[in-house]
């Protein structure tokens, strides 16, 4: 089968990485498989088999000397920092010019160029230039929500997105959340449920160094505001009166920095940035907790990967969650925006160890049953059905 993903971009984010998870799956199961996206640098996810082909721009000279120019203030002040030159110049249009170009037009003409079996859109604006690109069986991967489309897009958007689940499309939903979102929308709409996997041979339990005797708290911070961000830290804050607390930080210094700042952050901390999945692993495994606060989630993997590295985990009922956490079973859940209740059961999790022996057991148990091969089966299946 001919399959073919649309994107806007393809950056670091939960959504591009189950996209591309995906389609390496797909394409070990021997389907013709490639992706189709305006911009975005796909270097940070290491071992992609497929091809991705990006919107090329033609550079006159004097685009060229400015972008030569960018590439090497990237370099000297940025450092991570990439960028192809057509997202470089999308950023400058809409920031400095005032304009925006079409996007959603601009990658339906970018899709059309493909004969594919199936064609996949994987955020909602692409779910329209798969529409209106015309391309045969049209399938549209959901994992955004209303809270998420609204930070970024305001109300207009929002209204945009609930008109993208009307579309007559086949769906794919990464949680039981995501599904029933699509049928308020769509009554009559079909739909197949497939989760984001973990990586077991990565996400796994490793030996733990024990550096002082202070419990380590692991939180991965964000800084947007459905992510609950500063309820993580007015939790941690509440816990380290009672319980002196190492937290670890995953996440960007100058936010922490801010953090740090605007909350008085009176606990001890390390902060990790731009970090691996070995790393990632690494640091959930060295932690005696994992605390999670968002306020909603398409289905939150990351208390998952905790859960694979047998760490116990406090966390938010954030609706996208329900199909793997189970509370006092394989992690202790709050309420969103419930600080009480989350100091509450943080200080069990690290004063009971009877409880917390219980949530590891659970938790590596239930971290087996969601791996990224079951993801790919679940969504071969939908697409084969639509054939």
């Amino acid at each position: 089968m001919k399959i073919l993903f649309a994107s806007i971009t393809t950056g670091l984010t939960g959504g591009v990485r189950y996209m591309f998870e995906v389609a390496n799956g797909l394409k070990e199961r021997g389907h013709d498989v490639k992706i189709v996206a305006l911009t975005g640098d796909h270097s940070w996810f290491k071992n992609l088999k497929v091809d991705i082909i990006y919107k090329p721009l033609n550079l006159n000279m004097f685009r060229s000397t400015i972008y030569s120019l960018y590439k090497f203030y990237s370099h000297i002040a940025l450092q991570n920092v990439k960028r192809t030159p057509y997202g470089f110049f999308r950023s400058i249009s809409s920031k400095l010019l005032g304009i925006r170009p079409d996007s959603i037009i601009e990658l339906a003409e970018l899709i059309k160029d493909f004969d594919a079996d199936v064609t996949i859109a994987t955020y909602y604006l692409t779910a329209f230039s798969v529409w209106f690109s015309q391309n045969k069986n049209p399938f549209y991967l959901m994992q955004d929500f209303p809270e998420l489309v609204e930070i970024y897009e305001g109300k207009v958007g929002l209204n945009i997105f609930k008109l993208s689940l009307k579309l007559p499309f086949s769906f794919v939903a990464v949680s039981s959340y995501i599904k029933q979102l699509i049928l308020d929308n769509n009554p009559t709409a079909r739909v197949t449920i497939a989760n984001p996997g973990v990586n077991l041979e990565i996400f796994r339990p490793k030996s733990k160094t024990k550096e002082s005797n202070k419990k380590k708290v692991m939180v991965i911070l964000r800084g947007s505001k459905y992510k609950g961000d500063e309820l993580a830290l007015k939790v941690l804050k509440n816990v380290n009166k009672k319980i002196p607390i190492h937290v670890i930080f995953v996440g960007n210094r100058r936010l922490v920095s801010y953090y740090s700042k605007t909350m008085k952050l009176d606990f001890k901390y390390t902060v990790f940035s731009n970090v691996s999945d070995d790393v990632l692993a690494e640091l959930y495994s060295s932690s005696d907790a994992f605390l999670y606060t968002s306020y909603v989630e398409g289905f939150g993997l990351p208390p998952l990967e905790a859960m694979a590295c047998g760490t116990p985990v406090v966390m938010t009922d954030n609706k996208g969650s329900r199909d793997y956490a189970v509370n006092g079973f394989n992690a202790l859940i709050s309420q969103p925006g419930d600080v009480k209740s989350l100091v509450d059961n943080l200080l069990k999790v690290l004063q009971d160890d009877k409880l917390r022996d219980k949530l590891i057991e659970n938790g590596l148990e239930t971290a087996k049953k969601f791996t990224w091969e079951k993801t790919v089966e679940n969504f071969e299946k939908a697409l084969k059905e639509i054939n």
